[in-house]
């Protein structure tokens, strides 16, 4: 492990999967609401800095293009609506080698932008926490290939424009599954 670079960087792609409805509830006189976030192409990069052997820092940024679909009663709507995710992290090759495999654990922010946030005043951001595993493939020089699969975990809950009564919270859980080619920047 000695040969291996102090820092990383990393561009990938992925999916972005979520897991929950942002809103669910039930709205007099309309009936039962439903907000929810759609699968979506995902784009990021990360920074991982190794300061301990197998321990490391990252830091992660990642944005989604996706729509949001608003259903009540017999309609639905469908908007754009991206989500991006920032985050830091602590991370564990738990199988260091040429072939490997880590575990993470952090601190997400997430924020949400377009058109179906447009008249949302709170709630288009969230704090939370951030889990993962990935495999690493080493590849000649001082390149590898990364895979990913990160769930990230927090509250949402929206109050729209001119409406002083916010959506209950739910609990979100997005999936990113992602791809990307490692860069020792060899510092």
């Amino acid at each position: 492990m000695a040969q291996l670079p102090k820092f990383e960087l990393e561009p990938y792609v992925g999916a972005y999967i979520p897991l929950r409805d942002l809103i669910s509830e039930e709205v007099s006189p309309v009936g039962q609401v439903t907000g929810s976030q759609k699968e979506g192409f995902a784009l990021g990069g990360r920074l991982t800095f190794w300061a301990l052997g197998p321990i490391g820092f990252e830091g992660n940024f990642v944005y989604a293009w996706s729509d949001t679909e608003l259903s009540a009663a017999d309609t639905s709507e469908t908007t754009s609506g991206n989500v991006w995710a920032g985050d830091v992290r602590a991370v564990w090759r738990i199988l260091p080698g040429p072939i490997g495999i880590h575990i993470d654990g952090g601190i997400v922010y997430i924020g949400r932008s377009g058109d179906a946030y447009e008249d949302v005043s709170e709630g288009k951001s969230d704090v939370g926490g951030v889990v993962g595993t990935g495999l690493r493939v080493k590849l000649p020089g001082l390149f590898a290939i990364r895979a990913d699969a990160d769930a990230y975990l927090y509250q949402a809950q929206f109050t729209a424009e001119g409406d002083p009564e916010p959506s209950e919270k739910q609990l979100q859980a997005d999936i990113i599954i992602s791809a990307g080619l490692v860069i020792g920047l060899g510092l």
